[in-house]
């Protein structure tokens, strides 16, 4: 069976840290070492994803009163985001028909992180396991988006946040 678990991402904070920040620093501050370009970890509280050049997302409840010192910022984004779990075998499919991306690259396995746009949308894509994956979906464009992977034929099941 195929699916997608849609849920609020109200769970979602980004980590920006200032320009010239000492990652080591701020990974000693925060209490775990923050992932390289393109990937997503498992921490204590959640998952961290590589979003941008400087920004995470740090993806759980246990984040919520982080501090990274004085080498940058957290902050909540969830609200202006939609959280969809895609579980089946046919998700790698349904992002490459979505958007421009090779979903099916050996190198975009678990704990990969890519952010790309899907139906004309920035989102973001973690790679939980072989068929499982989270998609970040802007709120504005949850409903377009949704009602395509409806129409692709995948059942939608409105869930609670998963982490």
């Amino acid at each position: 069976m195929t699916e997608m678990v849609v849920a609020p991402a109200d769970t979602l904070f980004a980590l920006d840290l200032w320009h010239g920040a000492d990652h080591a620093a701020a990974s000693a501050a925060l209490g775990f070492a923050l992932p390289d370009a393109g990937q997503g970890v498992a921490v204590a509280g959640g998952t961290v994803l590589r979003v941008g050049p400087r920004r995470w997302w740090l993806n759980g409840a246990g984040f919520a009163d982080l501090t990274p010192g004085d080498q940058g910022v957290v902050t909540p984004v969830g609200g202006g985001w939609t959280r969809v779990t895609l579980n089946g075998a046919g998700w790698r499919d349904l992002i490459m028909q979505s958007g421009l991306i090779d979903a099916e690259s050996a190198q975009f396995g678990s704990g990969s992180v890519a952010v790309t746009p899907l139906h004309h949308a920035r989102c973001a894509v973690f790679v939980r396991a072989n068929d499982i994956c989270e998609v970040f979906v802007p709120n504005s464009y949850s409903g377009h988006i949704l009602s395509h992977w409806d129409h692709l034929g995948w059942t939608r099941v409105t869930g609670a946040n998963p982490s």
